[in-house]
């Protein structure tokens, strides 16, 4: 287990402060730097990166999310494949691919942020390479019960306390290809960046 010195390493608090949707906008598409040997410093022109931006939303918070982010032509796509995207659609996570100044991130953004709906992280990887990433970590094995049980580290709450928990191996495992996962507060003014 890690000491709280170790998670706070791990995981710093940056205020929003002004225009939630401009601090914002640095946050999640600015440029990626490395910051010491867990952290990153994210700054300036989205430009000069090739990171891509993504969010990560429950349905369950929104059902309607696959409907409107067609109306928006966003790429997405559902971390269940199958019967189990069909049957669980209006409860899924689904990733999706945020481009700076579009539509879809200025409404995700505005209707989104401090919802609850997601997290949203910052990677080189593309939509399909996220999505075979995330989809291992949809459910959690307990061998004492010996049952299968959905994970659901999309959600704010989970993110916030969970990840930067994690052992040094599974921490390591789930951030593989992640330079930044991005989190609300629990009251939207400001973002746990992990």
């Amino acid at each position: 287990m890690r000491n709280s010195a170790t998670r706070r390493e791990l995981a710093h608090r940056v205020a929003l402060e002004g225009n939630v949707a401009d601090a914002l906008n640095q946050l999640l598409f600015g440029v990626v730097r490395p910051r010491g040997r867990n952290a990153v410093v994210i700054s300036g022109d989205a430009t000069e990166t090739a990171f891509h931006t993504y969010i990560l939303i429950e349905a369950a918070r929104r059902p309607d999310i696959e409907t409107v982010l067609q109306g928006f032509g966003a790429e997405y796509a559902s971390l269940y494949q199958g019967a189990s995207a069909d049957r669980l659609a209006r409860h899924a996570p689904y990733l999706v691919r945020v481009e700076n100044r579009t539509r879809a991130a200025d409404w995700l953004i505005r209707e989104g942020w401090g919802q609850g709906w997601g997290v949203w992280l910052r990677s080189t990887h593309d939509l399909t390479r996220m999505r075979q990433h995330f989809r291992k970590f949809t459910q959690l094995y307990d061998p004492a019960e010996d049952r299968w049980y959905i994970f659901r580290f999309y959600s704010p709450e989970v993110a916030r306390r969970t990840i930067p928990s994690l052992p040094p191996r599974q921490y390591g495992e789930f951030l593989q290809g992640i330079a930044a996962l991005i989190v609300a507060t629990e009251d939207g003014k400001g973002a746990v960046v992990i």
